[in-house]
């Protein structure tokens, strides 16, 4: 790829005279010593320059992700509520019992999912899984955990995954199927990041590769046949 007309590294600011490279979601550019070299955010995924910030629990973040990221358990708290009450009202998604809240660092929620014993499609056994949140439900305790330190949007995007698993533990109590269960936590993330406004992260989630996405395309095709409506009947049906 050839930059534009003296373009300079957004890294380390040298003159970009040949390839560089960009970060999906981001238009600033990068040289290939810096991408190849350089630690990574690990929100974003863009290399880092002097200037950054390191976590408690190793993560490193950028400057931009660090900006909106959520440290304070009482703002988490509060965000966590205000993606809630925007998931029952845009599309009707109520709890009859609810769900906790907690922020948690990056090893107390690897240790949650490996003692959760469930792998997202595309995953095996033993294959390292980034983890931004997790519903859990042990007897009549039902939690959601977050990684502390997420941007806003990934939070709220992440609360809206996993806000739908515990819906569908209310009302699809006997659906198995990993495909319809990630599917629809995506395709209800999606619709949250389109209510919010957020399209151009709604549209990342189309267009980047990652496990979800076919499950995300596989209930769109069921909406397209069955409506958004019919689409959660036949998942309350499934199994």
């Amino acid at each position: 790829m050839e930059p534009k007309m003296s373009a300079t590294c957004a890294c380390c600011g040298a003159l970009l005279t040949g390839r560089y490279y960009t970060i999906p979601g981001n238009d600033a550019c990068y040289c290939q010593t810096c991408i190849k070299t350089r630690p990574r955010c690990e929100s974003c995924g863009v290399p880092l320059g002097s200037h950054h910030w390191k976590l408690h629990d190793g993560r490193l973040l950028c400057p931009q992700c660090h900006s909106t990221a959520i440290y304070d358990p009482a703002i988490a708290l509060a965000v966590f509520q205000e993606t809630v009450d925007g998931l029952v009202s845009h599309l009707g998604m109520r709890l009859n019992v609810g769900v906790a809240f907690r922020l948690v660092d990056a090893p107390t929620l690897h240790n949650l999912r490996q003692q959760s014993h469930r792998l997202p499609p595309g995953y095996s056994p033993g294959q390292d899984i980034r983890t931004l949140g997790l519903y859990v439900r042990n007897g009549h305790i039902r939690v959601i955990y977050m990684l502390y330190g997420l941007p806003r949007l990934t939070f709220r995007m992440t609360v809206a995954h996993e806000y739908a698993h515990a819906w569908q533990g209310e009302q699809c109590p006997l659906l198995e199927n990993e495909v319809l269960r990630e599917g629809f936590a995506e395709w209800v993330a999606f619709y949250h990041l389109l209510w919010l406004g957020a399209t151009r992260a709604a549209r990342r989630m189309l267009e980047s590769f990652h496990p979800y996405r076919p499950a995300l395309e596989h209930m769109f095709d069921l909406e397209r046949k069955f409506g958004r409506a019919g689409l959660i009947d036949y998942l309350k049906r499934a199994e």
